[in-house]
């Protein structure tokens, strides 16, 4: 017997168009899912990928700071080594200087002045000390002003004073003497000069000093 379909054929077509677009919305949300979780692990991988770059940069950065840190501390070591050998090499240059001013003092100062104090500042020397008289201050100043090691002498003050006995000036004295002398006391300052051709210290782009006649 044959079956025989008694629902209006209307009704049917609506219900399966209506599974039909269930079915095809369905498929198209499933479709836009797949799509925005790809675009979603696609930017993850993305973000992943970059923040891993970030981190090698800042790595490499870090790197290069360490270097540079250790460049500067190494710059400064190296400025300490350079001042402590130039200060080395002062003091090695003016060992001779030292002891031609002794010479010099030796060779300049006239009888009957001695020095109580002798300091030098740099090139400046500063003489403290006592004369049997003025005119002998006057020779001191004439004997070094004429050294070639030893220039502008200007003095700060004189004094007279009168002493019993002046150690130095009467040494064949004895010390009970009650001998009345006048003295002057002094200070003056001069400077200490090189001359160029003995200069240690002198640039190697000078001219060298044409060599003496023998």
């Amino acid at each position: 017997m044959a079956n025989i379909n008694l629902l209006p054929w209307r009704e049917t077509l609506k219900r399966e168009r209506e599974i039909r677009f269930l079915i095809i919305t369905g498929i198209a949300l499933a479709i836009a899912g797949i799509i925005v979780l790809s675009v979603h692990l696609f930017m993850e991988g993305e973000i992943a990928y970059q923040q891993s770059r970030n981190d090698y940069i800042q790595s490499e950065i870090n790197i290069v700071k360490k270097q540079i840190d250790e460049i500067k501390e190494l710059e400064i070591k190296k400025a300490a080594l350079i001042e402590r050998m130039n200060v080395i090499q002062q003091l090695e240059a003016s060992r001779p200087l030292s002891v031609r001013l002794m010479d010099e003092m030796v060779l300049r100062v006239p009888e009957g002045i001695y020095f109580t104090t002798m300091t030098q500042k740099q090139d400046i020397i500063t003489i403290e000390g006592v004369a049997q008289s003025d005119a002998r201050v006057s020779s001191l100043m004439r004997q070094l002003d004429s050294s070639p090691y030893l220039t502008n002498p200007t003095v700060e003050f004189i004094e007279n004073k009168d002493e019993r006995t002046v150690t130095g000036i009467q040494p064949d004295k004895a010390p009970k003497t009650t001998a009345k002398r006048t003295v002057s006391t002094f200070k003056l300052n001069l400077k200490q000069e090189v001359p160029k051709e003995e200069d240690p210290l002198a640039g190697s782009s000078d001219k060298p000093a044409a060599p003496s006649a023998r």
